[in-house]
């Protein structure tokens, strides 16, 4: 195997070195002023004239100046101009296209091209610009550089109208509602510049307003055979369509949408509207509902019939009549059938039926007008299918004492108290009746106390709630309850909010509240009250906290009570893994004073731990603080009170991936259009892994396959060799930009770049005796040695050695990659 690679190694080599000194030149960076050579016109050019969508042909008598050029290469630049360039080509006096000179000197020369205006050129005058690439002698040998055609004006004086897509000639026939139609049309190019890429539609929407459905199955057609619609042209279209069973008589309207592009790939969209009138079948049979017939005041529990009478008023039999009733829930009317349909005998022309819908209100039925859908399906002779739907609306009464809601009136009256003026932290008895004030029965009553922060009375009965199973309508119950009064209530009058629940016509209704006050309360004692220390509002300052950064935290302390001020204030900012430390000074401070409901804002700088990985972390905050009244703790003897808050902030670790070692044309020589191997290492210094990693490439390169390189996850702290297959697209220094996106540990997408170049050769190589023109519009000449053949042998020698020791790095990283894959499949 080693024998094989040094035989390999030996003939690329060999390779190399023959291919350079056939034909290998070095670029030069000689530009018109530093070579003291230029290029001018031999005569006076004048300004080129085009004409949208026409081809001119261009030819522009020029000489050297200063110099000769050999070899000269032509480029007519055409990015962003509103022309294309074909044919370009050196003549003269006994030169042709076909046998070019292969000298600019002070001899008279041509410059030979056609220009195809584009369709869309606008009005105005643009530079035309020309390159020329050429060797020339800069006094110690030869070298090459681009020169610079002097530029004349490409002038268009008029435009041509934009294409402009309408619709004519429409036709459909006889469109009977349940037929079949074919909907014929013209599009027409009412413009000068083709459509294309041209498609139509018919309207979704259009397709549903009008009951119309299509008969076909690729609803966004092509316009033309290719998509394209010269102006002028036209298009005939034929559509197959359904006139739906539920259409009714009158005109309909279809819009077609037609979308398309220009020469330059702006897309374009145009819409017209195509009227049908839509006729009734004549012969077919109508239903239609004529009369309602209910029972009057329908109240909740109610059990019905509604009968529905319809009429065919059509010209033939109704059969296979089908009645289905929507609309049914729990808080309005349930059905009394079983089934989803009721079956009615068939209705002769010009005859009626009666159909029993039985109903019944349910016991969780609202108050008020309830809408019921009824649908009537049926045929005609053929078992075409029709349909009529209605509404019928039924009124529901409210029963006595409830509401529109059908929820029963519950009152809680005639509360006493016992004793009359209770004191802080003694017993109160409180009494009252709950009332069912409506005529339905009530049951699984349950009461208890409302509870909320700072509550002032507690229950002293362990039971969670008092429960009564019942309560008939019209009656009440007497409910008595023993509380505990607060040591820090408040003197004169108090509340406490009781909440029920109950079960009314098989519905639950859950937490009814209503306060009940207790008078003449009495509280003698001191130091009732102390404040309370809250965190009332923070932030960081940045948007992003990454591993390493400092930040400024900012935060609030805010003292709720409304009459006592904290003193002697510790505050201590922690967080237990260190991820967040104060960068200068202590995470201790101290606040004399902070009054009845006033803030004080602090603001620490804070630095997040270098190699912390993404998650939020908890920051607690201490504040350790007395007041006026404060008592000892008779456990620790500690005077004052604790309170502690934490506050979770994120954390972003700090990805650091590098790119490095590009390579272009790492087995071989590169060559213009032809695919060639590009290598490349890609470092995860950061601490997490990075997933799904891929890279593409841009400028003088494309893929050779595919949009990307999927690589896969990079661990932290690794290294990944990547191998992908790139194409140059142009000779000589290829410059190009290496892109890799990945997902960080937070899942956000992340996209670094770098750039790169290689140098690329040409793929071109004439016929000896030939003097044709390569294609691409760049006139090639032969190429010869600038440099001795010594000198230049002792370059590309020191070139290659340095190329394969990078070359040899890449296959070594490969070839590591490749085992670690075996390992990890093993």
């Amino acid at each position: 195997m080693k024998k094989v690679k040094k035989i390999y190694t030996a003939i690329l080599i060999m390779t190399m070195i023959v291919a350079n000194l056939a034909g290998g030149n070095v670029a030069g960076a000689t530009t018109d002023n530093g070579s003291g050579i230029s290029i001018v016109y031999a005569e006076a050019a004048d300004d080129v004239y085009g004409v949208p969508g026409e081809t001119v042909h261009v030819k522009l008598p020029i000489k050297a100046a200063g110099g000769y050029l050999l070899q000269p290469r032509i480029t007519v630049v055409t990015e962003e101009k509103p022309y294309k360039v074909q044919n370009i080509a050196l003549t003269g006096d006994g030169f042709t296209a076909a046998n070019p000179p292969i000298t600019i000197g002070t001899s008279k020369l041509y410059i030979e091209f056609d220009l195809t205006v584009k369709e869309t050129a606008k009005i105005g005058t643009t530079k035309l610009e020309i390159k020329v690439d050429a060797s020339y002698d800069n006094g110690s040998g030869y070298t090459s550089g681009t020169f610079t055609v002097p530029s004349v004006n490409f002038i268009i004086n008029n435009e041509i109208e934009p294409a402009q897509l309408t619709i004519d000639n429409a036709n459909y026939g006889d469109a009977t509602i349940g037929k079949k139609i074919d909907l014929t049309f013209t599009i027409r190019n009412e413009g000068k510049i083709a459509a294309r890429n041209a498609y139509f539609s018919i309207d979704d929407t259009s397709f549903s307003d009008a009951k119309i459905a299509p008969n076909y199955s690729k609803l966004e057609q092509k316009i033309g055979d290719s998509g394209v619609l010269k102006g002028g042209d036209s298009y005939n279209v034929k559509l197959p369509l359904k006139i739906q069973n539920d259409a009714t008589a009158g005109p309909k309207k279809l819009k077609v949408n037609m979308n398309y592009k220009d020469e330059d790939g702006k897309s374009f969209t145009n819409s017209s509207q195509i009227y049908i009138t839509v006729n009734a079948n004549a012969e077919a049979p109508v239903i239609e509902v004529v009369s309602t017939k209910y029972a009057s005041e329908l109240v909740a529990g109610d059990k019905f019939n509604m009968v529905v009478t319809v009429r065919n008023t059509g010209k033939s039999p109704a059969r296979n009549v089908q009645v289905t009733v929507d609309g049914l829930s729990s808080d309005g009317f349930l059905p009394g059938y079983t089934g989803k349909t009721l079956t009615v005998d068939n209705v002769a022309a010009n005859g009626k039926a009666d159909v029993k819908i039985p109903l019944i209100v349910s016991e969780m039925a609202k108050v008020g007008l309830k809408e019921i859908p009824v649908t009537i399906s049926y045929t005609d002779e053929t078992k075409t299918p029709f349909s009529t739907k209605t509404s019928v609306y039924l009124a529901v009464e409210a029963t006595e004492g409830v509401d529109e809601n059908g929820k029963p009136n519950i009152v809680i009256t005639n509360v006493t108290q016992s004793p009359d003026a209770p004191n802080a932290g003694a017993r109160v008895d409180v009494s009252f009746d709950i009332e069912n004030k409506s005529k339905v029965d009530i049951s699984d009553v349950k009461i208890a106390l409302a509870s909320a922060a700072g509550d002032v009375f507690t229950p002293l009965s362990a039971e969670p709630y008092y429960y009564i199973d019942s309560i008939k309508g019209g009656k009440k119950v007497r409910v008595n309850m023993s509380l505990k009064a607060a040591d820090t209530i408040s003197e004169g009058t108090n509340s406490l909010t009781l909440k029920y629940s109950y079960v009314a016509n098989g519905k639950t209704n859950a937490d009814e509240t209503v306060p009940i006050y207790i008078l003449n309360v009495q509280n003698s004692g001191a130091g009732s009250s102390k404040p309370k220390l809250i965190i009332s509002n923070f932030s960081t300052g940045e948007e992003k906290l990454v591993a390493g950064s400092a930040f400024d935290f900012t935060f609030e302390i805010k003292n709720t009570h409304s009459s006592i001020s904290a003193r002697n204030i510790k505050v201590t900012v922690n967080q237990t893994d260190n991820i967040f430390m104060v960068d200068n000074g202590s995470n201790t401070f101290y606040i004399s004073k902070i009054s009845a409901g006033e803030s004080i804002k602090k603001t620490l700088k804070l630095r997040v731990k270098s190699d912390a990985v993404t998650k939020a972390y908890p920051l607690d905050i201490t504040m350790d603080y007395d007041y006026e009244g404060a008592k000892a703790n008779p456990t620790t003897g500690q005077i004052g009170e604790t309170a502690k808050e934490t506050i979770n902030l994120q954390a972003a670790e700090n990805a650091r991936p590098v790119i490095d070692n590009i390579v272009v044309g790492s087995w071989d020589a590169p060559i213009v259009n032809q695919p060639c191997t590009m290598t490349f290492a890609f470092y995860n210094m950061g601490k997490s892994t990075l997933n799904n990693v891929k890279a593409t490439v841009s400028g003088d390169y494309t893929l050779s396959s595919g949009d990307m390189l999927f690589i896969g996850n990079v661990e932290a702290g690794s290294q990944e060799p990547a191998e992908l297959e790139v194409i140059p697209s142009v000779e000589g220094l290829a410059k190009g930009v290496l892109t890799v996106t990945f997902e960080d540990s937070t899942g956000q997408e992340v996209t670094i770049t770098k750039d790169f170049e290689g140098t690329i050769q040409g793929a071109y190589i004439p016929d000896p005796g030939s003097t044709g023109m390569p294609d691409g519009g760049v006139v090639a000449t032969a190429k010869k040695a600038i440099l001795p053949v010594w000198l230049f042998i002792i370059v590309q020698v020191v070139v290659l050695g340095a190329g394969i020791v990078a070359t040899r790095k890449i296959k070594v990283n490969l070839y590591k990659k490749k085992l670690r894959k075996m390992e990890e499949t093993e």
